[in-house]
């Protein structure tokens, strides 16, 4: 995910525009923290590295998570 903005790169089929931000909308997010927990985790924690990741290069961040407790 750390170049959605970067076409070139060949790492992904859906890209955001350079500076733009992907936001991942997560539907009955209780129900999904009670199932999935570890999937649950390690989204979060994969947001997180990549945005980190971007922000040490000096780019800005790349991912947005939304939740909707439905």
């Amino acid at each position: 995910m750390t170049y959605l903005d970067d076409p070139k790169a060949g790492m992904t089929t859906v890209h955001v525009p350079r500076d733009g931000v992907l936001v991942l909308q997560l539907d009955n997010i209780k129900d999904f923290i009670r199932l999935c927990p570890e999937q649950y985790a390690a989204l979060m924690e994969c947001a997180a590295f990549v945005n980190w990741r971007r922000i040490e290069k000096g780019d800005g961040p790349v991912v947005a998570l939304s939740f909707y407790k439905g």
